[in-house]
């Protein structure tokens, strides 16, 4: 099996397609289901964040592989295939493991080096894995993922000082609404954003409100930063009474409606009402844009406001050790593909040592238990010795890629079952 990445992102995609490519938490086992049951699948991690969808899974073939993502991501989205895969990226074994590399260490975000990606990547791998979606090959791919972006975070200031989305979103709100200090602000979305958005108000707005539709995730976010929890059904109150809303959930439609926009302006005596919606899919109607007095700030607006982030000393150094990294994966996931003809092998070399004992079991029936034990050693240790270096060679070669001719020339010459190792030029 080989790893295949693909999908769309903040460079490729815009926010509309990317809104309904999303997939919320509540449908992530039914994405994966998907997958699955897809021909040349095997494996899959779907890493829905607001600037990237992104589905990484293990093949069997990649023809047959990129056709079943490329139908997935049309239905799923409920759009032609060619509206699709203009915008789509993908990307096959060491540089699929590389972009994971670059995405989980930041260096792939709309802010360069943003901590929060790295968690996100691990919480997608998580809830794959909790589906029983990963096996081996995803498991040891988004496990070496977590290990490069701690080792760039330590070895390198890729993260130091590194904005977040919350943190670029909030100063578009700024310039729109002018200083945050003192101003009334409504959370909606008690989930990391939430908690982040949280921790950078705390100190700042006049008073804090949080919702949210779980009301003890509400009410814990809110006692944490000092705010107020709301109940999720008065959220059009909400509206009403703060300058600022806030909105990040996870949910796959509109949480705030023009409606109750609309409803809530009626009732502020001609004050602004900023919304700024870091969600995809959006939450916030875009119909609300339309009416007097408010403006919306989604992540099309935010990301102009991105600046350049690290230097580039600092990323081409996260990007060399994103690399090496890759290049790891790469030697370990062809030293896996030779794995079966090495078990062949040996498993033939095990049949022709019992076949021969066997023939030669007449002249053995006298041996007691101490004596047949000491064959059995001798012809295991010989067939051992025997296999061990060409064994050994033959991961060797395979890290630096040709494993393919031996392998298949191994199946020839011994006649072993299974299949026999993919041709390459499938790719």
């Amino acid at each position: 099996m080989s790893v295949l990445a693909f999908g769309l992102n903040y460079r490729t995609a815009p926010v509309a397609l990317l809104d309904r490519l999303a997939v919320p938490a509540d449908d992530l086992g039914k994405a994966l289901d998907d997958l699955l049951g897809r021909e040349s699948i095997n494996e899959a991690v779907v890493l829905s964040t607001c600037n990237r969808v992104e589905v990484y899974a293990a093949v069997s073939r990649y023809h047959g592989a990129m056709a079943d993502l490329r139908d997935f991501a049309s239905q799923w989205a409920g759009v032609a295939p060619d509206d699709v895969a203009p915008l789509a990226y993908d990307y096959f074994e060491e540089r699929a493991a590389g972009h994971l590399f670059a995405v989980a260490t930041g260096l792939d975000s709309m802010v360069v080096g943003e901590r929060q990606i790295h968690a996100q990547v691990r919480q997608a791998f998580k809830a794959a894995e909790a589906h029983q979606a990963t096996g081996r090959l995803l498991g040891t791919l988004f496990r070496q993922a977590m290990r490069v972006a701690k080792r760039a975070r330590i070895e390198t200031s890729i993260s130091a000082g590194a904005s977040t989305m919350v943190d670029v979103g909030l100063a578009a709100a700024e310039r729109a609404l002018g200083d945050l200090d003192g101003r009334s602000v409504l959370l909606v979305g008690a989930g990391k954003m939430g908690g982040v958005a949280a921790d950078r108000l705390a100190a700042r707005a006049g008073t804090l409100y949080v919702t949210n539709r779980s009301a003890d995730r509400a009410a814990h976010l809110a006692a944490k930063s000092g705010g107020h929890p709301l109940p999720f059904d008065r959220l059009g109150e909400g509206l009403a009474d703060v300058d600022l809303v806030v909105s990040s959930t996870g949910a796959g439609d509109s949480v705030i409606t023009s409606a109750d926009v609309a409803a809530a302006m009626a009732n502020r005596g001609g004050r602004r009402l900023v919304l700024l919606d870091l969600a995809v899919p959006r939450d916030v109607d875009a119909a609300a844009a339309e009416i007097p007095g408010v403006t919306v700030l989604d992540i099309e607006a935010v990301r102009t406001l991105t600046d350049a982030g690290p230097t580039a000393v600092v990323v081409d150094r996260a990007r060399g050790i994103v690399d090496e990294a890759a290049a790891s994966f790469a030697g370990w996931t062809r030293s896996v593909q030779v794995e079966p003809t090495i078990t062949a092998l040996r498993g033939r070399a095990e049949e022709v040592r019992a076949a021969e004992l066997e023939r030669l079991s007449s002249r053995l029936a006298g041996l007691d238990e101490r004596e047949r034990a000491a064959v059995e050693a001798l012809t295991k240790g010989i067939i051992n010795t025997l296999l061990h270096e060409p064994t050994v060679r033959l991961k060797r070669i395979a890290d630096f890629r040709g494993a393919d001719l031996y392998s298949s020339a191994l199946h020839e010459l011994f006649d072993l079952p299974g299949d026999e190792p993919p041709d390459e030029s499938d790719a």
